[in-house]
């Protein structure tokens, strides 16, 4: 993998934290300046992940764009969406973990944008991808266990391929695949496993393995580049990794094993080992062994990357393309007795990273903190290449004021739920800002409060002590579900009836596609 190389120093303005950080959350931008020695998590480190009102210090470097410049900047660019399945930002080092998990993403970091308060709507990858393709929240794209995206939803990729752009998807994960009406407007699709690459309109070979490894993928798209794709192109990637079975090539496992994991919880948190497969918990290693494996998926998602890059540059396409590189959801770790991901409303479960760099390394470069979310990508890519969409079947917001420093917050909140509830797991809904977390559970009934401020890992319910905010917030609630095509008011209202699911058609299921499910741990 490649080293780590020195580039840019930043200058820090302590001065101008104060300032933003009343407004609510603060904006660290510029332009590539001189050389620097280290990556930014190695300066700003672990303030973000455990501070969420006050930051350290603000980086800047040189003069910030405007819109109009980055759109100079992108005009002509290709645009890739790399996403690596179940990354949690508090173990990338990137994001300041002690661990060197994602040196080629450190690489890269300074000279991108790294977004540090980024949310996914539900933590469940066909859901997760369904809102990040069309900019919708589940409760209106309405994409849940069985259901699949309709086609007629307007999608990232059908507006990209209207305006002459060629548009190919990779996939690792059934769960995010035309199987499941994901990715059918490509015009080229492929799930990396070799021998089920199609064009658009011949169909779609649904994987044939659901623990496929990066080479596969990175060969396919290799391959699709070679044969001279017309530019511009958009490329969706999706790897599976760090998703179980944990299945890390044994030098990189051999980084991380046989050491407690840095800021290990110890106590009540264990990790549910009869989730993974592969490492039954009868095989007497500690159950932090699964963190570890955990840790060398997420370098091998990260060796994937810097794989990448290097495709692109052997195709002389790496300096003209916007790179998106992010995640569908995070994971949990036994932190708390909830221990599916799936029914997890905290922050292990829902925050992701996000980091964009600009073609031609013409764009801003630093930190935005501001709260964002997985629906934001698509309006942000749309307006970035002046490509027209329907304004109204779009719920995210774009990032280009964020990006260019003219605003230092787009949404007052962030919004993510469950998947839909079982009889003995009821849903729940998560209501963020930069400080309070609000957990609301289907039925109106049990509520939970937590001040990040002064409890970060969201141990403590604190409803009682501040039932104002609670229902400040449940105000913010019921404003953002009155936007829904299936409003979830009885999340607050127990005697309120959702209207029943309309447009989305449950998926079929062949028995491979079950088993494929069945051992990524999605159906039983």
């Amino acid at each position: 993998m490649p080293a780590v190389k020195t580039r840019r120093r930043w200058v820090f303005a302590s001065a101008i934290v104060v300032a933003l950080a009343a407004l609510g959350g603060y904006v660290a931008l510029g332009l590539r300046s001189t050389p620097r020695e280290k990556a930014p998590a190695v300066l700003e480190a672990e303030a973000w992940l455990t501070d969420e009102t006050q930051g350290e210090a603000v980086a800047l470097v040189g003069a910030v764009p405007g819109e109009e410049e980055l759109r100079a900047a992108a005009k002509g660019g290709n645009v890739i969406i790399c996403l690596l399945d179940e990354v949690r930002p508090d173990h990338c080092s990137c994001y300041g973990y002690p661990r060197e998990t994602t040196p080629n993403v450190d690489r890269l970091a300074p000279g991108s944008v790294v977004f540090t308060k980024h949310f996914c709507p539900v933590p469940f990858t066909r859901s997760s991808t369904a809102s990040l393709l069309t900019s919708q929240y589940p409760d209106t794209h309405n994409v849940f266990r069985r259901q699949e995206l309709p086609p007629s939803v307007f999608t990232l990729e059908s507006a990209l391929a209207d305006a002459g752009w060629s548009t190919a998807f990779f996939t690792a994960n059934i769960q995010a695949s035309p199987a499941f009406g994901l990715g059918q407007d490509f015009g080229y699709t492929s799930s990396g496993t070799g021998g089920d690459a199609v064009d658009a309109g011949a169909g779609f070979s649904a994987p044939q393995s659901a623990f496929e490894k990066p080479e596969p993928l990175l060969q396919q798209i290799s391959e699709w580049l070679k044969r001279g794709p017309r530019r511009p192109f958009f490329a969706y990637l999706h790897f599976r990794h760090p998703h179980a079975p944990y299945d890390a090539p044994a030098d990189m496992q051999r980084l991380f094993a046989g050491v407690e994991p840095p800021g290990l919880k110890k106590g009540e948190g264990r990790y549910l080992a009869s989730r993974v497969a592969g490492l039954p918990s009868s095989d007497g290693s500690p159950y932090w062994e699964k963190l570890n494996q955990y840790d060398a998926n997420l370098r091998y998602a990260d060796w994937a990357v810097g794989e990448l890059e290097k495709i692109l540059r052997e195709q002389d396409a790496f300096d003209n393309t916007l790179l998106i590189i992010t995640s569908d959801h995070g994971d949990t770790f036994g932190e708390r007795e909830k221990g599916s991901r799936r029914w997890c409303m905290y922050d292990e479960a829902v925050r992701i990273p996000l980091v964009i760099r600009f073609p031609r390394e013409s764009g801003p470069t630093g930190y935005v903190r501001a709260l964002t979310e997985t629906v934001d990508l698509l309006p942000t890519i749309l307006n970035l290449f002046d490509v027209p969409y329907p304004r109204e079947q779009v719920q995210g917001r774009s990032l280009l004021p964020l990006l260019t420093g003219s605003k230092t917050a787009i949404r007052q909140y962030v919004f993510a739920r469950t998947d839909e509830g079982r009889p003995k797991i009821p849903a729940s809904y998560l209501v963020r800002d930069l400080r309070w977390a609000l957990i609301l559970q289907q039925g109106g009934k049990n509520r939970e409060l937590y001040d990040l401020e002064a409890d970060p890992g969201q141990t403590r319910n604190v409803i009682a002590q501040h039932p104002e905010q609670a229902q400040k917030m449940i105000r913010g609630f019921r404003g953002f579900a009155a936007t829904q095509t299936r409003p979830p008011l009885d999340f607050v209202d127990p005697e309120f009836t959702p209207p029943p699911h309309s447009g989305a058609p449950l998926a079929e299921m062949t028995e491979d596609t079950r088993r494929q499910l069945r051992a990524l741990g999605y159906v039983d």
